[in-house]
């Protein structure tokens, strides 16, 4: 039975605890302070994710398209971009906003430019898609 268990899938599942923790946090014995901090956070988090999410598409051991070279390092100036802005102290709610669009962006994307030709979907279908879809409906939620 264990065997047919992806540790890579459970892994991944993992990275969505962070998101539940603070949702089940009781908002109203969080302080101002705790609050940014709890905000910060999460944007932080959102975006490692995403990060990775750009280099999965990388594969060192042979040379790839310079169209996927391209489109894995956009979330890594994303990030950048995004990082200033919060240390500019913009909006919370632009950068929530922000995040999500391309999130959901990246998911199109995958789909369209990786996994559209290819045979086995399963790690779209069962990871990246519920994942994403997930990851969204609680920056919406926080």
């Amino acid at each position: 039975m264990y065997s047919k268990i992806n540790l890579q899938y459970v892994i991944s599942y993992f990275g969505l605890i962070p998101y539940f923790f603070i949702l089940l946090i009781n908002k109203d014995i969080i302080s101002f302070t705790e609050k940014e901090i709890v905000s910060d956070f999460i944007i932080y988090y959102t975006l490692i994710i995403s990060v990775f999410i750009g280099s999965m598409n990388w594969n060192l051991q042979q040379k790839i398209p310079a169209h996927l070279v391209i489109y894995g390092f956009l979330p890594s100036i994303f990030a950048v971009i995004i990082i200033i802005l919060n240390l500019l102290n913009y909006s919370n709610s632009i950068l929530y906003l922000s995040l999500m669009t391309v999130l959901i962006a990246q998911l199109i994307f995958d789909y369209i430019i990786i996994f559209k030709n290819k045979k086995n979907n399963n790690v779209f279908y069962f990871l990246r898609l519920p994942l994403t879809t997930l990851i969204v409906l609680t920056l919406i939620a926080i």
